[in-house]
Order: C-alpha cells, then structure tokens, then sequence
C-alpha cells in the first residue's frame, strides 16, 4: 500500500491546489447565488472524466455531487463534504476580496479559509484520485449549497441519495485539527411593536425600542435551561447580534427587532431556547408593548463516534504526511461552530470534522498553503488508512 499511495500523494501539486483555491475566491457566491461556483466545479471535474451530478436543491442553486469509483466495492465509501457558500468580512480589505493573492505561504481572499481553501483542497483530491485509476475505495464529493446554519445543501444530497453507510470528512476549517464534537445553534428573531408619535406628542407613544433596549440589556445575564456537556465546556453561548428600529429621528419608534444566536448543547432545541427567551421577555416586558418570538433557524450539534474509526484514519494520514498526527480536539473556536458534520453523523456516517485555514470573521482573511496542500493529501491519504472490510 505504501509505495501505492506515495504514488498518489506525489501527483498533489502546490501550484494546482494554489491555483484553484484562487480561482474559487475569485467566484463570489456569499448571496445565495452558488450557481456560478458550483457550474465551475461541475464543468471542471467532467472535463477530467469525473461522474458529476448537477442536483438543483433551489432553482440556480445546485448540489455538486462528484464520485470515483474505488477498485474494491465492499469496501465503504469515503465522503469528502464542503460547501460552495462562501460569507467573508466586506470592509477594511487591505486589497479587493475577491483578487486571491498570495504573499509568502499565505492565500488571502474572501472565504479563503471558511471554506474555499478546504473545498479546493477536496476538489484536487478528487483530480488526484481520478488519475490514479481509482483508490482503494469509492471516493464521494458533496460540494453543497447553502450550508448556512440549517444545512439545507448536506441534509438534501443524504436525503435524495446518501449515502448512509460508510466514512465521512467535513472540510470546515479546524486549524489542521481533528475536531470530534461541537455544539449546535438556534437563530432567532424577537419583535417589539409599540405606538408611534411625534416628538411633540411622545407621550402619547409607546417606544418599542426602549423596550427592546430593556430585553437585549439581559441577554448577556440570561439563564439557558441545558445539561452540562464535558466536550463543549464554553457552550452555551447567546448573543444579538442585530437590533433595528425607527424611522424617522423625530418619531418614537413603533417597532423594533433584534435577531440573535443561541449556540447550543446536545440537550438543546428550538423548544427549549424558545422557552427560554420567551421567559426573558415577560419579565422584561413594557406594559403597552407587544411582542412577537420566531425561532429561524436550527442545527443539531454534532458527536464523533465514541469509537470512531475515521478519526484514527484521519491522524494516521496525517502522520503519514506531515510526519506528526493531527490533534483530536473539542475545543474552541471550532467548538461553537455549526457544521455539516451534524447531518453527516446523523444519517449514520462515522464523520470527523477535518480542514486547513484558522477561521475567524475579519479583513485579510487568509489559508496556510501549505495546509491547503497537506490538507489535499491527508484527504487521500485517509481512504487508505481507513480499516478493510
């Protein structure tokens, strides 16, 4: 296996895995428009031979699903998850977002690390395995739209077509690590409505925003109803991160709105967060006002197998390139992220979550090179380390 695999891992080149990562940032797709990225990918891996499946989930807005068949069919298949949206911090750029530039062994660009980088990386490891005749095993890309909390991408290709048994990577950026759990997340919208008036008359009115004011001042003292967790420690967290209201600066608002994020425990759901903010607001309620709770969205949070076999697969492929195992973690910040690994797990896939780039949500947002590399090659890497049937 060893001299096989050297084979494969040495047609991973840094100039194409480079080249595509920029090309990648150079499509924006952060407005619910994966169409242009995901018909890229799509034309790119027919062209190399690579069974494609276009599967539209919203008009314009595809699933690419691309497979190689592995030499061995009783062997589990290995699901190399990413998604094709890419948000990124729009201000304060030290150059255009969207150019892709690299200075030293860093590539800056927009999405770069969350997660054109990792997509890239799994997209080469797809090239790289189709020219070396196949792996071991069935080799799965889900390059997925709008993962965006819900997961709507990941939840409609396992649905539509799985599959249920076998191995999964979601790419998300870990910092090189092997994250085995994280925490889930609830999104919601809380609705003030009060009385306009002019200023001339305030006392007539009723102003939402005070009363919106009088709940967001709690938030960082609210009391979430969760069962402690020893992998998620810092969790949970709430914040709001949004708070709306007015219409003219003369005018007692007549309504407000806050949008905010919950990131959960296993023990949570959008029940018990609902009841937890609804608690918040009749407490602080403002005689007069009305108010409206809606939960918007929610993602479970996800827990490796306890005896995970992709995990072991994952650190043994690191070592094998990198010359030191990756670091199985739960800690933050990946620990309160929301990823695909949640639906991946659920639908019965052994999954860890696995990727290059340091995410954080600022100007200049950049990937290691060298991780985008190693990344690629841990990716094929690990079909081979995974135990046979």
């Amino acid at each position: 296996m060893s001299d096989e695999l050297n084979s494969v891992l040495a047609r991973v080149e840094v100039d194409d895995v480079v080249n595509l990562a920029r090309k990648l940032v150079q499509i924006p797709s952060d407005q619910d428009d994966e169409g242009n990225i995901a018909n890229f990918l799509a034309g790119r891996l027919r062209a190399q031979g690579i069974h494609v499946h276009d599967e539209t989930v919203v008009a314009g807005r595809p699933n690419i699903i691309a497979k190689i068949a592995g030499r061995d069919p009783s062997q589990a298949p290995l699901v190399l998850n990413a998604h094709l949206d890419g948000s990124f911090h729009r201000d304060g750029w030290s150059r255009d977002a969207l150019e892709g530039w690299v200075e030293g062994d860093k590539l800056y660009g927009g999405a770069a690390s969350d997660m054109k980088g990792g997509l890239a990386a799994m997209v080469i490891a797809m090239e790289v395995a189709a020219k070396s005749g196949g792996l071991n095993r069935e080799l799965i890309l889900h390059a997925v739209m709008h993962h965006d909390t819900v997961g709507l991408g990941t939840k409609y290709v396992l649905a539509s077509e799985g599959p249920t048994d076998g191995y999964g990577i979601c790419g998300e950026p870990t910092n090189m690590q092997i994250q085995r759990a994280h925490g889930g997340a609830v999104k919601f919208k809380i609705t003030v409505n009060g009385k306009t008036s002019h200023i001339c008359r305030a006392d007539e009115g009723i102003d939402a925003l005070r009363a919106a004011v009088a709940i967001y001042s709690k938030v960082p003292d609210t009391k979430l109803s969760y069962k402690p967790n020893s992998d998620l420690p810092d969790l949970p967290k709430m914040i709001v991160g949004v708070l709306n209201s007015g219409f003219a600066a003369g005018c007692v608002p007549s309504e407000a709105t806050m949008l905010g994020d919950v990131r959960t425990l296993p023990d949570m759901n959008r029940e018990t967060v609902y009841n937890d903010l609804k608690k918040l607001v009749d407490e602080n309620a403002v005689p007069g006002c009305d108010y409206q709770i809606r939960i918007t969205a929610a993602q479970k949070s996800f827990t490796a197998l306890t005896n995970s076999k992709v995990i072991g697969a994952i650190e043994r492929a690191s070592k094998r390139v990198t010359g030191k195992g990756a670091r199985i973690t739960t800690d933050m910040p990946v620990q309160a992220f929301v990823t695909d690994a949640a639906d991946m797990a659920a639908i019965g896939l052994d999954t860890a979550v696995f990727g290059p780039g340091d995410w954080k949500y600022v100007p200049d947002e950049f990937v290691s090179i060298t991780d985008l590399t190693n990344a690629a090659k841990i990716y094929l890497a690990t079909a081979y380390e995974l135990p046979i049937r």
